[in-house]
């Protein structure tokens, strides 16, 4: 298991593990003047989203930020922040109706949701995706050209940490959480020879490993650092 940076303060006495894992809940500790948000899902107008901008708005630093959320949700901004800071990343591009097969297709749109990725290997299926990503054609959608031999590997980073990914899937998933600050997180990963990072997406609870509750569990009781 390979650790990041950050750091919640503690749960309330006798909270039990189980009650941490209900669908929606959002976990809030302060701790040396930072405010640490975790929460399912911080996409655009969630409840999640507006806690931290109501935080931010009474002049408290927070973890993560709305600008960290807002980048990270949109893939090609993501990607671009990502591989600024060091980390490999997909090979992308915008379009609005074609992309080069195959390919991972990501819809972009203030409403897209990173974690409903498709990948598409021919024009029969790529058609339909498209169109939907789009909403027939009105917004553009980000392509990532992946290798015929390529694997999709995705991971789930918790302050950076992960339960049993490895070695340099956890070292870029804890870059990856340096860059963004997101103490819960999918990393979306494309295996070619090495990994790079293809999204940063949500995560529920229930799709949690038992290591992975268990790590989230002891971070937010105190008993490990963040």
């Amino acid at each position: 298991m390979r650790m990041a940076g950050g750091l919640p303060g503690r749960s309330p006495a006798g909270k039990g593990r189980r009650s941490l894992f209900r669908r929606d809940l959002i976990h809030e500790r302060t701790r040396g003047g930072t405010t640490y948000i975790l929460a399912e899902d911080y996409s655009y107008k969630t409840e999640a989203y507006y806690r931290i901008l109501t935080l931010e708005m009474e002049g408290r630093r927070t973890i993560p930020s709305t600008r960290d959320l807002l980048e990270a949700y949109v893939v090609p901004v993501c990607l671009a922040r990502a591989e600024k800071a060091g980390i490999p990343v997909c090979e992308w591009g915008i379009s609005d109706e074609r992309a080069p097969l195959p390919s991972l297709l990501y819809g972009i749109s203030y409403f897209a949701d990173p974690s409903e990725y498709s990948m598409v290997r021919d024009l029969e299926t790529a058609g339909p995706v498209i169109k939907y990503i789009t909403g027939n054609g009105k917004y553009p959608f980000c392509y990532q050209p992946v290798p015929e031999s390529a694997d999709i590997v995705p991971c789930v980073a918790i302050f950076g940490r992960t339960a049993d990914a490895p070695g340099p899937l956890a070292d870029l998933a804890a870059g990856v959480y340096r860059v963004f600050r997101i103490p819960l997180m999918g990393i979306v990963t494309v295996l070619n020879g090495g990994y790079r990072l293809s999204a940063v997406t949500p995560v529920r609870y229930s799709t949690l490993s038992r290591d992975e509750k268990g790590i989230l569990g002891k971070v937010l009781s105190g008993e490990c650092d963040g």
